[in-house]
Order: structure tokens, then C-alpha cells, then sequence
């Protein structure tokens, strides 16, 4: 008979919880070393999965254009003088499309007209050839819109609005209305107060110098953007600054306005030179140093030049300078401010008048002579020693 050994209970359920925890355990290391390799692999392989697949970009030549449409040409009707031909220049641009795109461009043409006598203004006599003054730009003989060196600064003023631009107490048809507006504004001196009472256009100008043909009122408010905003009538425009005389010496302004001009040195009034119908009521107690009527200037028959007081200056000596010219019933308008040193010998024309120099801020350049030459027709001006005053 043999003896077999057995194992108690106690034993029996140790070895069964070895064999669960080996089994356990077997498990969890196949599990780890399964998800180590695929973090292996995906560390490897992932890269190259995820890397932007190269990019070819081709371009294609456009097909050429064989022919461009001419385009077609308007004709526009312009009343300035001195027909300038404006030559149409049209620009293509390229682009990676079939068919070609043409802009039409108006060819203007230009048509002169005069303005016979008959009128409120000045006699008889046409445009000159673009409105003379202070250089380029859209300012013509009012002045510039662009920056210019050495300028006055001019604003115009309506008396018929109010500064909102509503529409205040003022009859066209009576001289009296702006005489009034123009003596208060000069016993202001021209302040800034006093012009705030009136509408100002949009647009301010730089003046160099003064030289407007005959022209039509409108050209005023159009120049300072105020076109279709006041009416050609009943308007003032002021330009200020702060002049210096180029040397030693005594000088006096002349000249004469349709409707009005006035030059105040230092707040005072040192020209007054307006039609005949306008001088007698805004001049007060100043006088002229030259017997009005003695010479004619540039628009003739009732527009006599008027000489204003002689003022001594000194080089470096800095004056306040105030030009102010306006127009009164509409129609016709036209400008112009001349200088004159005392003691100098002027050329003189056929009626003894001395063929003196306009009053300037900056040198004439050629073209601005040439203009100047064509707008004032037989009138002569003097261009040998232009005294040129500095702005300050």
C-alpha cells in the first residue's frame, strides 16, 4: 500500500492565487508591450504620413490681344478762351484674362467767347488765356490749391448766407446792402469775428499775386469750390499775411477791381481801387495819391487806375498785409494789384502812364509771364525788376 502526500486547503488556494497574479500579470505585460511598439511605430511612421505633399504651380500665358477697340470721342463744349487741344492718352492693363477691356476717354475741345459792353462791369473785352494767377492748380487768377511758397492765404465769404448757409436779409438789386457789408468789415479791419458772421466757401486759395481777366462772376465761387453754392453775386475774398519788403524804400500799390479792391497795411487802408459806382461809397475819408482817372487801366473806358498812399519800408520790416477784392451785382469781374517804387524811372506807355510791375510774393516763372502777357492784351506791365516781398 502506497502514501500519497496531499495538500491542505490552505495551500491549494496560495497556489491558486499565484497562478491568478501570474496569469494577471502576463496579460498586463503583453498589453504595455503591445501599446510601447505602437508608440514606437507611430513615432517613426507618423512623419512621414502627415508631410504636405509637393506643390507644382504652373502659369499659363494669356492669350495675345490682337486688336484693342478704338474708343469713341465725346465733344465737350468749354467756355474758356486760348483753345488748348487736350490729346487723349488711354492705358492698357495687363491681366491673365481672354478678352481685353477698353475705358472711353472724351476729347475736349474748347470754344472761346467774349462778353460784349452792355453789362454792370467793365467795358468791352474777352477772356485772356486761362486766369493768370498765383501758379498752377485749380485757383487760376484767385490763386492755388497747391502748397506754394510764399502766398497769401485767401477765403471767400458770402454775404447773401449766413454761416450755416441758410439764406439771410440781402437784396442783389441794392448797392446799398453791400456797401454796408464791405465799410463794417474795414472798420473791423478784416477780423476773423467779423467775417464769421458770412458763409465760407469749402476751398481755401494761395495767391502769389493778382491778376484776373475779364471773366465771368462765376469764376470766383467756382475757384474756391463753391460752385452751384453761391451765387455770383454779393461776395468778397479775403487773403492775408505777413509781407516783407525786399530792401530800403518807399512803394505804393495801385490798380483797380470790378467790383471792389482794397490793400490795408498794418490795419489800415492804403488802396482803395473799385469801379467808379463803388469807390465814392466805401472809401470813406482816404484819397488817392494820383488823380483818379488820369490813366486807364487794362479793361479801359470806365475803369480808370487808382494809386494808393506811398509807404516807407524797411528790409526785415514785417507788415500786415490785407488784399481784399469782391464782387457786387454778378456779370462781369476783373482784378488787378501793381506796385510801385518811388524814385525808380519807369518805362511809359503812350498815355503816360509808368508801365509799373504787379505785386508779387514769389518770382514769376515763364509761363506765368507769358499768361499774364496774354490776358492783359495791350496793357503793358513791367518785368525788369520785379521787387518781390517775402511772406513771413
Amino acid at each position: 500500500m502506497s502514501l500519497h502526500a496531499q495538500t491542505s486547503p490552505e495551500a491549494r488556494q496560495r497556489l491558486q492565487s499565484q497562478r491568478r497574479n501570474s496569469t494577471i500579470a502576463s496579460i498586463a505585460i503583453a498589453v504595455l508591450s503591445i501599446i510601447l511598439l505602437g508608440l514606437v511605430f507611430a513615432f517613426i511612421l507618423l512623419p512621414a504620413i502627415l508631410k504636405d505633399p509637393e506643390v507644382i504651380v504652373t502659369y499659363v500665358t494669356p492669350s495675345p490681344v490682337d486688336e484693342t477697340p478704338q474708343a469713341k470721342k465725346l465733344n465737350v463744349q468749354q467756355s474758356r478762351p486760348s483753345p488748348p487741344s487736350a490729346a487723349a492718352a488711354s492705358r492698357v492693363i495687363a491681366a491673365n484674362a481672354v478678352s481685353p477691356v477698353s475705358i472711353e476717354i472724351p476729347e475736349i475741345t474748347t470754344e472761346s467767347i467774349t462778353f460784349g459792353a452792355g453789362t454792370d462791369d467793365f467795358g468791352e473785352g474777352g477772356l485772356g488765356g486761362g486766369f493768370g494767377g498765383a501758379g498752377t492748380g485749380n485757383g487760376g487768377g484767385f490763386g492755388s490749391t497747391g502748397a506754394r511758397p510764399g502766398a497769401l492765404q485767401g477765403k471767400l465769404y458770402d454775404f447773401k448766407q449766413g454761416p450755416d448757409g441758410k439764406p439771410v436779409d440781402y437784396n442783389i438789386g441794392n448797392p446799398a446792402d453791400f456797401f454796408d457789408r464791405v465799410t463794417r468789415l474795414q472798420r473791423s479791419n478784416f477780423s476773423e469775428s467779423s467775417l464769421r458772421r458770412y458763409f465760407q466757401a469749402p476751398v481755401s486759395l494761395n495767391l502769389a499775386y493778382l491778376e484776373v481777366p475779364l471773366s465771368p462772376a462765376s469764376e470766383g465761387p467756382k475757384h474756391f469750390g463753391a460752385e452751384g453754392m453761391i451765387e455770383p453775386s454779393g461776395w468778397i475774398a479775403h487773403y492775408k499775411g505777413k509781407i516783407v519788403a525786399p530792401k530800403d524804400g518807399t512803394y505804393r500799390f495801385s490798380g483797380i477791381g470790378d467790383d471792389y479792391v482794397v490793400v490795408m497795411v498794418n490795419k489800415k487802408m492804403r488802396l482803395a481801387a473799385c469801379r467808379p459806382d463803388t469807390q465814392g461809397s466805401i472809401v470813406g475819408r482816404w484819397e488817392p495819391t494820383e488823380p483818379t482817372g488820369k490813366f486807364l487801366g487794362p479793361y479801359q473806358r470806365d475803369a480808370p487806375l487808382i494809386f494808393g498812399d506811398w509807404i516807407k519800408m524797411r528790409k526785415g520790416e514785417v507788415f500786415d498785409f490785407d488784399l481784399v477784392i469782391g464782387e457786387r451785382p454778378g456779370g462781369l469781374l476783373g482784378f488787378i494789384l501793381q506796385v510801385e517804387e518811388k524814385g525808380r524811372d519807369y518805362r511809359k506807355a503812350p498815355d503816360g502812364r509808368p508801365i509799373l510791375p504787379l505785386f508779387t510774393t514769389s518770382p514769376f516763372t515763364d509761363d506765368e509771364k507769358q499768361q499774364i502777357t496774354t490776358d492783359l492784351g495791350p496793357y503793358e506791365v513791367d518785368w525788369n525788376e520785379v521787387p518781390v516781398f517775402g511772406i513771413k
